[in-house]
């Protein structure tokens, strides 16, 4: 048998894997002997995989099928090295001329350390995600070409040709310099197919790759795959749809870590591959004469697949001396009157509707609001991934949308920190690795140099010990650390993150968020997208976000109980008004028409009455209201308000009837105002009695 170091003399000599058999042969690429999957938690021991045998052949489309949890994404894992076998061996058979069924020509996959699994991974195995694990900050081009540039073969013209040649096998090629966002889903699909193909590996893994695209857009994908199968690429799909089965050149059902044959006796690959060959002739000739009598094939699918149809059961480093950093205080993010609309075939969508809005250095600011408020979209204008319709998005001084997208890319590297809600790490690299990337594509640093940084980083975010290990072998805390730390690369002042706790437990979220904390006491600026407003107590500012419109602020401090829509009507009812030092804003025993919201600065309440001299009986601040009393009660002023000596102050009037209207629909709103006003009147009764 091959050592793990002969493997990799092999794969650096020859460049690229040696050509697989043509469909039809029964020679293995791949074999698993009795693999053990068991993962070790707190309620004890869990079999994920529990002693498959399976042979896996060269040119063959194989479909992985089962429930959710039933170890089909476990597999793959295991096939690829990305995550250690707990027992049993996993063989790769990288020449196929002659008898593979003897070991002396196999490399076993996990008596590798993890640079040669890397370097073999690399070379011999593309690996196609559901959710498509995309560079958003890179183009289209590039993202292709990342694989390369990991497998130490980059060149940059050589390269790119390639990624072109790609993009044409997917039909993309008109979008080869756009950015991720700026196309569909199914599209992304298509990309990181054509990425996984960049190496010429012999072997395809994908994991659920059409499970969130629509049907036309799926028969797309699963096409591009049966032509690959035809070129003499082994594709191992993982579904947990029955109705795909007819589309394999076999399949495999696998459920409670075990293979499954198709009469639903536990077994181990109990297929015979000619006979399987002989099936999909068939199963093709049937599909054609189906076509040719105007039968659904679909419906013909449907019958013939097997079984029935199932559904899915710290510390931060300090900024070096020479950090980009602006002082605390200094305008960070400015947006001024931004419109965002979106055309479509059902007419026009405009999902930011004239926001305007200022962001300081130093500050971790939270974006709160429903799903399709306009939050994503707002992140997207902030880091320069999207165009704004119409308005100014000046970010670190700098007017973003006025550059090339090339600049903006390189600037975007350079100054945004972007951590994502399902990390976006790409699977294939260890922490380090990924951590490295910003550093490697901006061009920061010296290439010796780099190493050490993202140690440093990840070390900071307390991974150092599993720096060396890929993300599917550490926790969902530890791999939004590790996004973290790459976020932290490029020594970005502005870091944004979109939903970062979205998918971490109560413990690992307030790690992340005291991480958020200790960033902005150190003046970068932090910007967090949520969608739970409980975020607020551990932020300096937030913008609450409804149907594409900002949320006064006033208003959302001042009345947190209500609806976010309701805080909307609110926000569009009240008038802004700011009193300068001193100045009267309510005369005692005067009528009192608005409902008062304190946005910016401070006011004193003071009772004026004959014989007794003024007494002070309130200083009111931010987000705090006045006029409830008066309101409440139907009462002329108990008590005259004024600005504060300090400064000025900025305040939302609220219209009588609009008050009125938002307490009758919001009952919880309506209580805590009313507790609110009783126990200001008894106040203000028991201060009058004390004066006369």
């Amino acid at each position: 048998m091959q050592t793990a170091n002969q493997v990799v003399e092999i794969q650096e000599t020859r460049g690229f894997p040696l050509e697989t058999n043509t469909l039809g042969t029964s020679e293995p690429i791949i074999r698993l002997r009795d693999v053990m999957k068991i993962y070790t938690t707190g309620a004890g021991d869990f079999t994920a995989i529990n002693g498959i045998t399976l042979d896996i052949h060269a040119a063959e489309f194989l479909g992985v099928i089962g429930k959710s949890g039933a170890g089909k994404t476990t597999l793959l894992n295991m096939i690829s090295g990305v995550s250690k076998i707990s027992s049993g061996e996993v063989l790769f058979f990288p020449t196929m001329n002659g008898d593979n069924s003897k070991d002396e020509a196999a490399i076993s996959v996990h008596s590798m350390d993890e640079n040669q699994l890397a370097a073999w991974r690399g070379h011999n195995m593309g690996i196609v995600y559901q959710t498509f694990e995309l560079m958003p900050q890179l183009n289209l081009l590039k993202n292709i070409m990342l694989p390369q540039d990991f497998a130490g073969i980059y060149q940059p013209r050589i390269s790119a040709e390639r990624a072109m040649e790609l993009l044409e096998i997917v039909e993309l090629t008109e979008h080869a310099y756009k950015l991720p966002a700026h196309i569909s889903g199914g599209q992304k699909q298509r990309i990181a197919i054509a990425r996984a193909l960049v190496n010429d590996p012999p072997v395809i893994l994908a994991d659920e790759p059409t499970g969130n695209l629509d049907t036309v857009t799926a028969e797309t994908i699963f096409k591009i795959f049966e032509k690959l199968v035809e070129d003499g690429k082994t594709v191992i799909m993982v579904t947990h749809d029955n109705n795909l089965a007819a589309r394999f050149s076999r399949r495999v059902f696998i459920s409670d870590g075990q293979i499954v044959s198709r009469n639903g006796h536990r077994g181990n690959d109990g297929d015979d591959f000619d006979q399987i060959n002989r099936e999909r002739i068939a199963e093709k000739n049937a599909l054609e004469k189906a076509e040719s009598l105007d039968i659904s094939t679909e419906n013909l699918r449907m019958t013939q697949a097997s079984g029935t149809d199932e559904t899915e059961r710290l510390q931060i480093p300090a900024a070096p001396e020479n950090s980009k950093i602006s002082k605390t205080g200094d305008a960070a993010i400015i947006l001024n009157d931004v419109v965002k609309t979106y055309v479509n075939a059902a007419g026009a969508f405009t999902a930011l509707k004239g926001i305007s809005l200022q962001m300081n250095y130093g500050q971790f600011i939270s974006i709160v609001g429903k799903s399709g408020s306009g939050k994503s979209t707002l992140l997207n204008m902030l880091t320069g991934i999207d165009y704004p319709t119409s308005g100014e998005v000046i970010v670190g001084g700098e007017h973003i949308y006025n550059m090339s997208e090339s600049k903006r890319a390189l600037w975007r590297g350079r100054n945004i920190g972007i951590v994502f809600q399902f990390f976006q790490l790409l699977p294939t690299l260890t922490l380090l690795e990924n951590t490295m990337l910003p550093m490697d594509y901006c061009d920061i640093y010296p290439t010796n140099e780099r190493p050490e940084r993202a140690m440093e980083l990840l070390e900071k975010v307390g991974l150092k010990e599993v720096a060396n290990q890929v993300p599917s072998s550490v926790s969902s805390g530890q791999q939004q650390s590790a996004a973290i730390a790459r976020a932290l690369a490029t020594d970005p002042p502005i870091i944004m993150a979109d939903e970062p706790t979205g998918n971490l437990d109560s413990r690992s979220a307030d790690i992340i968020l005291r991480l958020f904390s200790d960033m902005a006491r150190q003046g970068k600026t932090i910007l967090i997208v949520t969608h739970d407003p409980s975020f607020t107590k551990h932020t300096d500012q937030t913008v609450i976000l409804s149907d594409g419109e900002i949320i006064d602020d006033a208003v959302a401090r001042a009345l947190p109980l209500l609806k976010h829509p309701q805080m909307l009507k609110a926000t569009h009812q009240a008038e802004k008004k700011i009193y300068l030092p001193g100045a009267t804003i309510i005369e005692q025993g005067q009528p009192v028409e608005h409902f008062f919201m304190i946005a910016n600065g401070e006011v004193e309440v003071v009772l004026k009455n004959p014989g007794c001299p003024e007494l002070a009986l309130a200083r009111l601040g931010k987000g705090q209201f006045f006029g409830d009393v008066e309101l409440m009660h139907n009462e002329e002023s108990i008590a005259s308000v004024r600005a504060a000596y300090s400064g000025p102050v900025e305040l939302s009037l609220l219209p009588k009837e609009s008050f009125e209207d938002l307490l009758n629909r919001s009952p919880s709103t309506q209580e805590v105002v009313e507790k609110v006003a009783k126990k200001r009147l008894e106040e203000n009764l028991a201060q009058n009695g004390d004066c006369e």
